[in-house]
C-alpha cells in the first residue's frame, strides 16, 4: 500500500475511534473544542523528555495539561534539574550529606524561632510528595481547575482559528506569556521543590495549637497581620543563608526550600 494511500486509512480509521470514544449527547462544539485542546498539547509539548510526557499522559483534562505545560515551557533549561526525583531518590535523601545537613540547618530555623518567640514554636512538615502524588493532587484541586479554565478560555479567544494551530512557536509563546489572574495553589506536577526532599513548610504552634497553619485562604490573616511572616523570615536567616522563599504566587509564607549552595536572594524561588 503506497504511504498516501495509508494516510487517508489511517486518517479514517481516527476519525471512526473518536466518534465511538465521543458520547452521543456531547455537543459538537464541546467535542471541537477538546480536539482542538488536544491538538495544543500535542504541539506545545514536542520535544520535551519523556518523564515530562509521562507525567503529562497522568494529567486528566487538557485544559489541566496545558496549565502543566505553561509551568514547564516557563521553565526552560532548569526543567530537568527541578523535575521531582523518583520514590528511590526520595528515600536516599535524608541519609545523604544534604540531606543531614538541611536536618541540622531546620533544627535551628525551630531553635531560633523558640528564644525569639517564648511559648510558641514551629512545627515543621518534612515529608516529600511523589510525582505520582503531585499529579493526584494537580487532577482533584479546585484552584488548579479555575486557572486551567482561565488559560484554555484566552487560548480558544485567541486560537480558535484552526490555521492557528500551524504555528507552534506561536501557541508556546503564549503559553510562556499568559499570566493567570490568581495563580493555582500547586506547582505542576513533577516541579514542585517537595519533589526533591527540599521544601518545608513551617507552621505556628502555641501548645500544640497551631496558631498559623498552611491554608492559603488564611495566609494574610494568621501571617501577615499576626506578625508572624516577618518573624519566621528572621528565624530562617539567623539560621544560615541556605534557605530561599517563601513562596510569592501562590503566596505561601510558611514555604522555604532549602538551597545545597547559599543564596544571596531569598524572595523569588520560583
Amino acid at each position: 500500500m503506497d504511504r498516501p494511500h495509508r494516510c487517508v486509512v489511517f486518517a479514517a480509521a481516527l476519525s471512526v475511534v473518536l466518534m465511538l470514544a465521543s458520547p452521543a449527547s456531547t455537543p459538537a462544539s464541546e467535542t471541537t473544542g477538546e480536539a482542538r485542546q488536544q491538538a495544543w498539547v500535542a504541539q506545545a509539548s514536542a520535544g520535551l523528555a519523556p518523564p515530562v510526557i509521562d507525567a503529562l499522559h497522568l494529567i486528566v483534562g487538557f485544559d489541566r495539561r496545558l496549565l502543566a505545560l505553561r509551568s514547564y515551557l516557563r521553565a526552560g533549561d532548569a526543567l530537568s534539574a527541578r523535575w521531582s526525583w523518583s520514590q528511590e531518590q526520595l528515600s536516599l535523601y535524608s541519609s545523604t550529606p544534604e540531606g543531614k545537613a538541611a536536618e541540622v540547618d531546620i533544627d535551628a530555623v525551630a531553635a531560633a524561632f523558640a528564644a525569639a518567640n517564648p511559648d510558641f514554636s514551629l512545627h515543621v512538615n518534612r515529608e516529600v510528595r511523589s510525582l505520582e502524588l503531585q499529579i493526584a493532587h494537580w487532577n482533584e484541586n479546585g484552584s488548579v481547575g479555575t486557572t486551567a479554565a482561565a488559560l484554555t478560555a484566552d487560548l480558544e479567544r485567541r486560537f480558535s482559528d484552526n490555521r492557528a494551530l500551524l504555528n507552534g512557536d506561536g501557541l508556546r509563546k503564549a503559553l510562556i506569556e499568559w499570566q493567570p489572574k490568581s495563580a493555582a495553589a500547586l506547582a505542576a506536577p513533577g516541579l514542585s521543590a517537595h519533589g526533591q526532599g527540599r521544601a518545608f513548610d513551617f507552621q505556628v504552634e502555641r501548645h500544640g495549637q497551631v496558631i498559623a497553619g498552611t491554608e492559603v485562604a488564611t495566609a494574610h490573616r494568621q501571617w501577615d497581620a499576626a506578625g508572624w511572616t516577618e518573624k519566621l523570615h528572621a528565624a530562617v536567616g539567623a539560621a544560615g543563608n541556605h534557605f530561599v522563599g517563601p513562596i510569592q504566587s501562590p503566596y505561601e509564607p510558611w514555604h522555604y526550600a532549602y538551597t545545597p549552595v547559599p543564596v544571596i536572594s531569598d524572595r523569588d524561588i520560583r
